[in-house]
């Protein structure tokens, strides 16, 4: 039995297991990475690596970063002044978040460190109304995923389009080219029916309560501990305030938010232990472990795979739409068993070789397939930001898939009408 299927075995096992839910989750994708490393499906050195990677350093200093704001008195100030604008209106408190997620994440250029900010607003407000989280963490991390960065001129992005111009002369495209806006032009609106579905529509497929018991981190006891003393709590929002225009600056992500993590325990803000506590190893470990697994897919050849027979499918297609949606599909299942940004790294060259051989314009296709690199929420393997949700809001991957696949579909749906429209073969 060679690699690719030994790794396919392996994934799917995995996902049965995490539907079952008999094992916590980050321990069986973490036998999914032994596995893998046994069976020579990836090397050690790449499992080894991961656990030391900048999204896991950045997802566990964020933590802290957010717990020491968390220890301030700045979540109930934000929270008891979001109530009163809204009325205590449910609806009118998740747009608010929503909305503020949207925003931040035009500047953030980390998804993970995005949704560790709102996310201890969210539970404060969710103490403060007396309802589920389980209710409006899900809405914020298709917030954070799937409508950052959309406009593209502002963001951490703003190059994109050269580099997709280099990919097309690479492989041998030069009749077109895309500009600052062309990405924009898509994004922006399918952002905005995005937004409409985590407020309105998305709730309503979520549980009334959490299907699991939320780990809320040292919470409770830091909330019975008196207030910081005025030197501290100034320290405290400062910190947090820092790391946030680190972010927003462009500086490293997984540096700005170690060092936060690093002062809030050097000013008094944070006890080490406190520190410690709020980690939140379960999420870190299964993020590991499906990273691992999204490697594997890659390096076996699985997703390539993949990706070659849907555009041998294509071959003498000449209907833009289908094109367009295809290759949207593809991408929003590779994105679904890789992490989303090596989507791109693997699907976009094969886009541009398959546009040129049937003499397609390969601009809209490419702008779908990085629409669809942030679509795909039905499964903790496309970004850290599902793991995490899934343990802020007490999630089984049932109703991770059941309230993710709404939104992905409305985007490819939406996102190829414009895409092939603005950009037809």
């Amino acid at each position: 039995m060679n690699s690719m299927a030994i790794c396919l075995i392996i994934f799917v096992a995995m996902v049965i297991l995490f539907f079952l839910n008999k094992i916590p989750m980050s321990f069986t994708a973490l036998g999914a990475t032994i596995l893998l490393v046994l069976t020579g499906c990836v090397d050690s050195a790449t499992a080894l690596g991961t656990f030391g990677s900048s999204t896991v350093i950045t997802m566990a200093a964020m933590f802290v970063v957010a717990a020491g704001l968390g220890r301030t008195q700045m979540i109930d100030h934000i929270s008891g002044l979001l109530y009163k604008i809204t009325d205590g209106s449910f609806t009118k408190i998740l747009a608010s978040y929503v909305v503020v997620t949207c925003i931040l994440g035009q500047f953030v250029p980390s998804i993970v460190a995005l949704f560790a900010l709102v996310c201890p607003l969210v539970q404060n407000m969710c103490e403060r109304m007396k309802i589920s989280p389980s209710k409006m963490m899900f809405p914020i991390a298709i917030a954070s995923v799937s409508t950052t960065f959309i406009i593209e001129p502002i963001g951490p992005y703003a190059a994109w389009y050269v580099t997709q111009n280099g990919y097309m002369e690479s492989y041998g495209w030069t009749a077109t080219q895309l500009n600052m806006w062309s990405e924009t032009m898509v994004l922006l609106p399918v952002g905005i029916v995005t937004l409409l579905l985590a407020i309105f529509v998305v709730p309503r497929f979520l549980p009334d309560q959490p299907e699991f018991a939320i780990k809320e981190i040292a919470k409770k006891e830091m909330v019975k501990k008196p207030p910081l003393d005025p030197v501290r709590e100034f320290l405290g929002y400062g910190i947090f305030i820092a790391v946030v225009i680190g972010l927003m600056a462009g500086v490293s992500s997984w540096q700005i938010t170690l060092i936060g993590a690093v002062l809030v325990v050097a000013t008094g803000v944070l006890t080490e232990r406190e520190a410690i506590d709020n980690l939140n190893m379960s999420t870190v470990l299964l993020y590991v472990g499906v990273s691992v697994v999204g490697e594997a897919l890659g390096q076996t050849g699985a997703a390539e795979l993949l990706g070659n027979g849907i555009a041998a499918l294509l071959s003498g297609v000449t209907n833009g739409y289908i094109i367009g949606g295809a290759f949207y599909l593809v991408g929003f299942i590779m994105t679904s068993l890789l992490y989303n940004r090596a989507v791109s790294t693997v699907l976009i060259p094969l886009v541009v070789i398959t546009c040129g051989s049937i003499g397609c314009d390969p601009r809209g296709p490419i702008i779908l397939c990085a629409l669809a690199s942030m679509s795909s929420v039905i499964s903790p393997l496309a970004t850290a930001v599902v793991p995490m949700a899934m343990e802020a809001g007490g999630y089984s991957i049932k109703t991770v898939f059941k309230a993710g696949i709404i939104p992905g579909i409305v985007r490819g749906v939406v996102g190829t009408l414009i895409a092939m429209t603005l950009f037809p073969i």
